[in-house]
């Protein structure tokens, strides 16, 4: 009878969790790249979507005998091989998944993206202009467009284009940013009475990271500090010219500043700039617009195939004019019978193959950024996080 050494058990548990930590990490961030892919396509064929998440990833384990060798990791995440004495170990990741349902994931897909989620992409490397195009319906005094199964994408005027153009520009100089800052908020809207302010009040404003604070008048305003998004416009941009214009559609003095990002119009005293977002599943509404619609769909316009030639369109385009076809150009999701080689991300809905071209730059970056802002705008609270079960050994 062969006898594992606790040397070898140990070298074999280490093995399971270095060895394999990368791929259990490829084999849940794939699943989810499909998932996305999958609601896209349906939400082009006005099907209903489904949404999934990881509750479980357990790693199950055999062994048999064989020759010595050398742990090894497949493409799939299957590792095996000899782990050391006479005997052969295998292991395969099991990934559970549980549907996602209710009330709060309807509300989080339906409800205006928030402020702080516009900003948080941003923070995050993608470019504002970009951000605003697919999440922004209206910024400032300039209107975007709205996004519609049926009648596709209407737009006013170019002055959305132009806006975007603008701003893309300015990106480029350092001349304009989008970031959070701390900021001091008062809540009271008139003065607290001195004699509401009591010591418990004090103390559990303290505990809460918030304060009373005194004013000439002998009564107090509560304040806290609040991480706001805020628009900034640098020194030296009143030295560019296009910098008036986008001002202007901004409804923004043209100096260097910072104007804090609101989603409320007309109603925020100060330095403020309104913004209206749209829900995520209309930002959806508006990828599912770049499906083919089956196998062999003639190509996509070839005016159009970058950001900048898109935000270029749209400053030309006229009242209510459709800018639906011009979605592929940008981002394409390529539809086919048969399974394509070495995709970005493919899906099978049943009857076809959906996917996306691993060389298809602007349709990277935009599912990309889809996937980071879905996992901003649904949360986890009352989900039991992933757990990954992993044999070890008990060293014996």
């Amino acid at each position: 009878m062969a006898i594992v050494a606790p040397s070898g058990c140990a070298r074999w548990a280490s093995s399971v969790l270095e060895d394999n930590h990368a791929a259990f990490n490829s084999s849940v961030a794939d699943a989810m790249d499909r998932q996305m892919l999958l609601n896209i396509v349906r939400m082009s064929q006005c099907r209903s979507t489904q949404w999934m998440t990881v509750s479980l990833i357990n790693v199950e384990a055999s062994v048999g005998a064989g020759a010595n060798g050398a742990v090894a990791v497949p493409s799939d995440g299957m590792v095996s091989g000899g782990a050391g004495g006479n005997l052969d170990y295998s292991f395969t990741p099991n990934i559970t998944f549980v549907p996602q349902q209710g009330e709060r994931l309807a509300r989080e897909l339906m409800s205006p993206i928030p402020v702080s989620t516009v900003e948080r992409l941003v923070s995050a490397g993608w470019p504002a202009e970009l951000v605003i195009l697919m999440c922004v319906e209206k910024l400032g005094a300039t209107q975007g467009f709205d996004v519609t199964g049926d009648r596709g994408i209407m737009v006013e005027n170019g002055n959305f284009g132009k806006l975007l153009q603008g701003l893309s520009l300015l990106g480029s100089r350092r001349l304009v940013s989008l970031s959070q800052v701390p900021e001091t908020v008062t809540w009271n809207s008139e003065p607290i009475p001195r004699a509401d302010v009591t010591i418990d009040r004090i103390m559990d404003a303290s505990s809460k990271g918030s304060a009373f604070f005194k004013r000439p008048d002998g009564d107090y305003d509560y304040r806290t500090i609040e991480h706001v998004p805020v628009i900034t416009f640098y020194e030296g941009i009143e030295k560019v010219p296009e910098a008036a214009e986008v001002a202007r559609m901004l409804n923004l003095p043209l100096h260097a500043g910072s104007f804090r990002l609101v989603a409320s119009e007309d109603i925020w005293p100060g330095d403020t700039l309104s913004l209206r977002s749209r829900s995520f599943i209309a930002t959806l509404q508006l990828f599912s617009m770049g499906v083919d619609p089956g196998p062999n769909s003639a190509p996509p316009p070839t005016s159009v195939d970058t950001e900048a030639e898109l935000y270029e369109r749209i400053a030309q385009a006229g009242p209510l004019q459709d800018l639906a076809p011009y979605v592929r150009a940008v981002f394409r999701v390529e539809c086919s019978d048969t399974k394509p080689k070495d995709p970005l991300v493919a899906a099978h809905d049943g009857r076809h193959w959906y996917w996306i071209d691993r060389g298809d730059h602007t349709s990277r970056v935009l599912f990309a950024m889809v996937r980071d802002m879905y996992d901003l705008q649904v949360s986890s609270d009352g989900q039991t996080s992933p757990i990954l079960t992993l044999p070890v050994g008990s060293g014996r």
